[in-house]
């Protein structure tokens, strides 16, 4: 799945795999990612939720953003019902969802 989750062990970073693992401290709750380090899924979405407490998540990117909203009735390509999640979409294509429990920050980067 692509998914960011927010765990007692690892974090996710959906690229399928043990090197997308990163050790994830249990009282960190704020991840600071380039954009570029989340995979979409082949329909180029991405979906963030926290399995526990509260998640802040700032992005850097240099990809301005196209459209903010909710989902309306919509499953992602991994099967992942984003129905009712708020979403950033990107110019480049990309849309991130996320769950209420998560905070995201986008920035862009320097330069």
């Amino acid at each position: 799945m692509s998914a960011l989750e927010n765990g007692d062990d690892a974090i996710d970073t959906a690229t399928g795999g043990e090197e997308g693992v990163v050790p994830a401290d249990a009282n960190a709750d704020h991840i600071v990612l380039s954009l570029q380090d989340l995979l979409p899924d082949a329909n180029g979405e991405i979906v963030v939720q926290a399995q526990q407490g509260h998640l802040h998540l700032s992005l850097m990117t240099d990809q301005r953003i196209a459209e903010i909203g909710v989902a309306v009735s919509h499953m992602t390509a991994d099967g992942f019902n984003v129905d009712g999640l708020s979403f950033y979409a990107f110019e480049g294509g990309m849309k991130l969802y996320y769950t209420s429990d998560v905070e995201i920050t986008i920035a862009s980067l320097p330069g």
